[in-house]
C-alpha cells in the first residue's frame, strides 16, 4: 500500500469520527466507499485500525478511544483542531490537484504566486527549538534587505500570507515580519529563552488581523449592522473570534465584537461599502464616514 494511501485512509477515518462515533463495521463500510470514489483501496483489517488509531495520533494529535459499552470509536481529544483542520484540508487539495491532471477546464486556480513559504520548515525549526535568527528583510519602504538579528516566537496566518512574530533584539520590541519579505536568513546557534509572562499566541487575540494596536486605545466593544445580503457571509465567515450576533432577521444582521480598531479592521470595514454600517463606537463612525468621503472627493470632478 502507497504512502499516499495511508495518508488518504486516516483523514478518511478522521472526517468519519468528526461527524460522529461509529463502529468498526462502519468504518470499514465507509472505507470501502472512499476505496469506490477515488479508486484506491482504502480497506483495513482490525489489526491495521488498531496501528491507524497509533499512527494518527502520532501525525495529528487527535486521540481515538473505544467505548467498550457503545462499541464505538470516538474521537475524545485534540491538541489543536484548527490546526488539525488545516492539515486535513491541505491533504485534500493537494490530492484533488495531483489527481487533476486533464481536468484544467474544470479547476480554475488564483493568478497569483505565495512567496517566501520556502522559508517555513527553516523558521518553524527555530521557533521550536528556541533559536536566535539572523534574518535578512527588505520591507516594501526599503531599497536594500536590512539585517535584523531575531527571536522567532510565532508564525502567523493572515490573508493568505504568513508572518514571523520576533522580538527584535536591538529594540527589545515585538515585531511582525512578512515571510515573503524575508530574502535570507541565517539559523545561530544562540539560544533564548521566552517570558513566562509572554503568550506569544495571545498577542493578537483581540487584533484583526496582525498589527497589535496602532491606535493606543483599549479593546473596544464594536457594533455593526449588515444588510441582509451580507450577512450570510458574516455568519459563515466571522471577522473575530469574539463576533456574537445581536439581532438576526430578514433584513438586518447586528453583531458586536471586542476588538482593537486598528487600521486594517478599519480597511476590512470600508471592503464592504455599503453593505455595512458601524453603530459604534463613535469614533469608528467618524473615521470611516471620513474616509469615505475623502474616497467619494476623488470623483466628483470627474
Amino acid at each position: 500500500m502507497s504512502k499516499r494511501e495511508v495518508l488518504m485512509r486516516y483523514n478518511a477515518i478522521i472526517k468519519l469520527l468528526k461527524k460522529k462515533p461509529a463502529t468498526l463495521k462502519e468504518i470499514e463500510a465507509d472505507l470501502a466507499l472512499q476505496s469506490e470514489l477515488h479508486e484506491y483501496d482504502l480497506k483495513i483489517s482490525k489489526r491495521t485500525f488498531q496501528r491507524d488509531i497509533q499512527d494518527i495520533f502520532s501525525l495529528y494529535q487527535i486521540d481515538i478511544e473505544y467505548n467498550f459499552s457503545k462499541k464505538t470509536y470516538a474521537i475524545i481529544q485534540q491538541e489543536d483542531e484548527n490546526l488539525s483542520d488545516r492539515i486535513l484540508e491541505a491533504f485534500d487539495t493537494l490530492n484533488a490537484l495531483n489527481s487533476s491532471v486533464g481536468y484544467s477546464d474544470y479547476i480554475d486556480l488564483e493568478q497569483r504566486k505565495s512567496e517566501g513559504n520556502h522559508n517555513f520548515y527553516g523558521i518553524l525549526h527555530a521557533i521550536k527549538n528556541r533559536q536566535q535568527l539572523d534574518i535578512f528583510y527588505k520591507s516594501y519602504w526599503d531599497t536594500y534587505p536590512q539585517l535584523k538579528k531575531v527571536h522567532p516566537y510565532l508564525l502567523k496566518e493572515f490573508k493568505n500570507r504568513w508572518y514571523l512574530i520576533a522580538l527584535d533584539i536591538e529594540k527589545n520590541q515585538l515585531r511582525t515580519y512578512g515571510l515573503d519579505r524575508i530574502m535570507e536568513f541565517n539559523l545561530t546557534k544562540k539560544k533564548f529563552i521566552i517570558p513566562k509572562a509572554l503568550k506569544p499566541k495571545n498577542h493578537f487575540k483581540d487584533s484583526f488581523g496582525i498589527i497589535q494596536n496602532d491606535s493606543n486605545k483599549p479593546v473596544q466593544d464594536v457594533v455593526l449592522a449588515f444588510n441582509a445580503q451580507q450577512s450570510k457571509y458574516i455568519k459563515s465567515l466571522p471577522l473575530h473570534h469574539s463576533q456574537k450576533i445581536l439581532t438576526d432577521n430578514e433584513n438586518t444582521l447586528v453583531i458586536s465584537l471586542k476588538i482593537y480598531v486598528t487600521f486594517d479592521f478599519v480597511m476590512e470595514i470600508l471592503s464592504y461599502g455599503n453593505a455595512v454600517k458601524v453603530i459604534e463606537p463613535e469614533f469608528l463612525l467618524e473615521t470611516v464616514k471620513e474616509k469615505l468621503t475623502a474616497t467619494l472627493s476623488l470623483y466628483q470632478n470627474k
